[in-house]
């Protein structure tokens, strides 16, 4: 597990770690670092759009962006709903947020940096040729996406855009791990700096949220209904509440839905 609870995964029921041991013995040298910046330093989103700024120009690019997409909360496709955090070195106002991108429904789930293009493809969905359009009169023929898979935070991505197809293919090979190190590392980063910007729709109540805190501390209901004076089954109720509010599937992602969204902390 690195940062968090990025770069973990499970496949039939064993936490595998690929080749990311020998990866490892680059981490110290590699996380937070692009042409002597140290990512550490960073204190204001400024700083964090500066770095990526300087991401961006070390690996030819013209620009970076970074995604948190988070975990599902309430309803709709969750690559399609605005993320929980997002910045851009190009600046949030020339560059903001746009549903649609293509990349998003596969850095959900994507484990390493995969490349895309801005060629129209009438297969695509009209949301997603429509925001490949935008890119393309924006002179972006493609990029490098780098997923991020926060169990605890929920997904995100980092995006560089700007660099001719051609070579897209041998940067991946020759630079995976430093461009997966980097996208940890400034994810890491933009947590602690960066605010979540979504909230649940229908608020949560005060018992709500004591219930989520100790249900992320590792409380029974039993032991959340005598810590708070209440009785287990108006916990329950509690919960059951919760789970509405947040579209989450049952208590245990309600819990990961409230730390991602900075509704609770622990």
């Amino acid at each position: 597990m690195f940062v968090g609870g990025a770069v973990e995964y499970q496949e039939g029921g064993a936490w595998l770690a690929g080749n990311f041991p020998v990866w490892a013995a680059e981490l110290p040298r590699a996380l937070g670092m692009v042409d002597g910046h140290d990512l550490g330093g960073a204190s204001l989103p400024s700083d964090l759009r500066a770095w990526l700024h300087r991401f961006a120009a070390a690996f030819g690019f013209s620009g970076a962006r970074y995604t948190h997409i988070g975990h599902s909360l309430g309803e709709g496709r969750q690559s399609e709903r605005p993320p929980l955090r997002f910045l851009s070195s190009l600046g949030e106002e020339a560059d903001p947020w746009r549903a649609g991108d293509p990349s998003a429904q596969q850095a959900i789930r994507g484990l390493l940096p995969f490349g895309w293009n801005t060629k129209d493809n009438l297969e695509l969905p009209d949301e997603h040729r429509s925001w490949l359009s935008v890119e393309r009169v924006r002179g972006v023929a493609a990029g490098i996406a780098i997923p991020v898979q926060d169990y605890l935070s929920g997904p995100a991505y980092l995006t560089l855009l700007g660099r001719a197809a051609d070579d897209i293919a041998a940067l991946m090979r020759l630079e995976a791990q430093a461009l997966l190190f980097h996208a940890i590392g400034f994810h890491g980063s933009a947590k602690d700096i960066i605010p979540p910007s979504t909230a649940p729709a229908d608020p949560l109540t005060d018992k709500e949220l004591a219930c989520l805190r100790l249900a992320a501390a590792g409380a029974k209901p039993l032991e959340a209904a005598r810590y708070l004076g209440i009785g287990k089954r108006t916990v329950e109720l509690h919960f059951e509440n919760i789970v509405s509010k947040l579209g989450a599937a049952n208590r245990v992602h309600a819990v990961a839905i409230a730390l991602s969204s900075g509704l609770i902390q622990i």
